[in-house]
C-alpha cells in the first residue's frame, strides 16, 4: 500500500513510457506516484525487438518525421526536446552500451531488452519515484476549475480511484502512459483509452500495425519458415501500386511477415478496411533489370539444356519455393531445359518478378507490434503533451495517434513524448 494520498504527480501505467516521465518529473522536483496494472514495470518493453529491443535509429529527425506519416509534424517540439542521441547518453549514464545495425537501428551491445528496462529501473529509483505495482486504476477524478478564465479549461484533474477501491489518490497532474492494444498479456488491454474518452476525449479507433498479414493462396503453408533476404514487396491496392520496400521477409503458416512485409501492413490494413482489394507483389530478383534476368535464364537453360527444370531452378531460387513456382507455371518440374519455350520462360519471368499474393486480412491487434490510432492529436498539445479538454491531464507513447515504421521509431516517439509529459514543473 501507499503511504499517502497525495502526490504532485501520478504516472497510470510503468512501460517505457510510464518509467521516462515518472523518472523525469521526479527529477524535476515533483513527488511522484507510478500505477502499475502488472507485478513488474517494462512487461512489453522486455520483448520489444525479439527481446534484443530496438531502442531507436540513428537517422536525421527529418527521417523520422516521415517515418510515421501524416501524424509525423506533430512530434517535432518532442524530438527538439529529446532525440535520439539524448536517449543514448541518458541511458549511457545507466551503463547501457549500445550498436548501430542495418538501417541505422539502434540496439543494446547486450541484445537483451532487460539492460534497458534495468536502466529506467535504475532512473525511478534514484529519483525516488514511488511505485505501486498490481494497481489498475478505474477512473480519473475531475472537477470544476472555476478559479481559471473563460478561455481556459473547465475542468481539471484531482486524482485517481483504483479498481475495486473507494480511496482517491490526489493529484493536480495526471500522465496516461497506458499503451495501445498490442501484446494485451502485457497489460496493454486498453484501459487508457477508457478513462481518456469518460473524460471527453476523441479516440481514433485502434487498428494493428507492424502486424502480419494473411494471404488467400492456400500455398503459402508449404512455403512455411522460408526466409528470404534482399527481396521488394510492391503494395498494390486496386490493382494501383501504392508503396514498395525492399529488405527481408518470411512466409508463414497463415501468410507473410517480416520487416518490410510489417513496414506495408499499416497502409494495407487502412484500406482492407474500406474492403478495397489488396495485394502484395514480391520480386525475388530486384538486383537483376529484365534484360540481365532473361539473359541469366537463358544461359541457365542453355548450360543445362539436358537437365530439368525443376533441377535448375533450384540455382535460381530457394529449394523450397521451386515446387510453387512450378506449380504456379503450369510447367512439369520433368521438362528438360532444352525444351522451354518463349512463352514458358515468359511465365517464369513474371513469377520470378511479380509473386502475387491476395491479402485477405491482418493478423489480430494483439498479435501486433504496434497500435494505430488512440487519443486524437487534435486535443493534445504537442508543446507539453497536456489534454486541451482536462488541464493537468497529460498522455505520451503508444497511446496516442502516432505510429511509425519498424526500425526504432516507434520507441523513440514514446520516449521522446515521455521526456516532454514528465519535464512540466508542477
Amino acid at each position: 500500500m501507499i503511504s499517502k494520498n497525495h502526490y504532485d504527480v501520478i504516472v497510470i501505467g510503468a512501460g517505457a513510457s510510464g518509467m521516462l516521465a515518472a523518472g523525469r518529473a521526479s527529477e524535476n522536483g515533483a513527488s511522484v506516484l507510478m500505477l502499475e496494472r502488472n507485478s513488474c514495470p517494462g512487461k512489453k518493453l522486455s520483448i520489444t525487438g525479439k527481446g534484443r529491443c530496438n531502442i531507436t535509429n540513428s537517422g536525421e529527425i527529418k527521417e523520422f518525421i516521415e517515418s510515421y506519416g501524416k501524424n509525423g509534424r506533430f512530434l517535432y517540439r518532442a524530438f527538439s526536446r529529446f532525440f535520439n542521441q539524448d536517449l543514448l547518453a541518458f541511458l549511457n549514464r545507466f551503463g547501457v552500451e549500445t550498436k548501430v545495425e542495418r538501417g541505422g537501428r539502434v540496439f543494446p551491445v547486450s541484445d537483451d531488452s532487460e539492460t534497458v528496462v534495468n536502466a529506467l529501473k535504475q532512473y525511478l529509483k534514484k529519483n525516488k519515484v514511488t511505485i505501486q505495482l498490481n494497481s489498475r486504476v478505474d477512473e480519473i477524478i475531475v472537477a470544476d476549475n472555476s478559479t481559471v478564465s473563460a478561455d481556459k479549461k473547465k475542468q481539471r484533474v484531482t486524482g485517481i480511484r483504483l479498481l475495486n477501491d473507494d480511496e482517491i489518490i490526489y493529484s493536480h497532474k495526471i500522465i496516461l502512459a497506458t499503451g495501445g492494444l498490442s501484446y494485451p498479456n502485457t497489460g496493454s488491454t486498453g484501459d487508457g483509452y477508457r478513462m481518456a474518452e469518460k473524460l471527453g476525449h476523441n479516440i481514433i479507433p485502434p487498428e494493428p500495425a507492424l502486424v502480419p498479414l494473411e494471404t488467400k493462396e492456400a500455398f503459402v503453408r508449404d512455403l512455411q519458415g522460408l526466409s528470404l533476404e534482399n527481396v521488394t514487396a510492391t503494395l498494390f491496392i486496386n490493382n494501383k501500386k501504392s508503396a514498395s520496400e525492399f529488405g527481408d521477409m518470411l512466409f508463414t503458416h497463415f501468410g507473410i511477415s517480416g520487416p518490410i512485409i510489417l513496414k506495408l501492413s499499416g497502409l494495407a490494413v487502412e484500406h482492407l478496411i474500406k474492403k478495397e482489394c489488396v495485394l502484395i507483389s514480391i520480386n525475388f530478383k530486384p538486383a537483376l533489370s529484365k534484360d540481365q534476368l532473361d539473359s541469366r535464364l537463358l544461359r541457365e537453360f542453355s548450360e543445362n539444356s539436358r537437365k530439368s527444370l525443376g533441377a535448375v531452378l533450384k540455382n535460381l531460387l530457394p529449394k523450397k519455393l521451386v515446387p510453387v513456382i512450378m506449380s504456379l507455371s503450369n510447367i512439369s518440374t520433368e521438362k528438360q531445359c532444352s525444351h522451354i519455350t518463349a512463352e514458358e520462360r515468359r511465365r517464369l519471368f513474371l513469377l520470378f518478378t511479380d509473386f502475387r499474393l491476395e491479402i485477405s486480412k491482418a493478423r489480430p491487434i494483439d498479435e501486433a507490434i504496434i497500435t494505430r490510432g488512440g487519443i486524437t492529436l487534435k486535443e493534445i498539445d504537442p508543446f507539453t503533451m497536456e489534454s486541451k479538454i482536462i488541464k493537468g491531464l497529460y498522455f505520451c507513447g503508444e497511446i496516442i495517434d502516432i505510429d511509425g515504421m519498424t526500425g526504432g521509431y516507434n520507441l523513440q516517439a514514446a520516449f521522446s513524448t515521455a521526456y516532454l509529459a514528465g519535464d512540466v514543473v508542477p
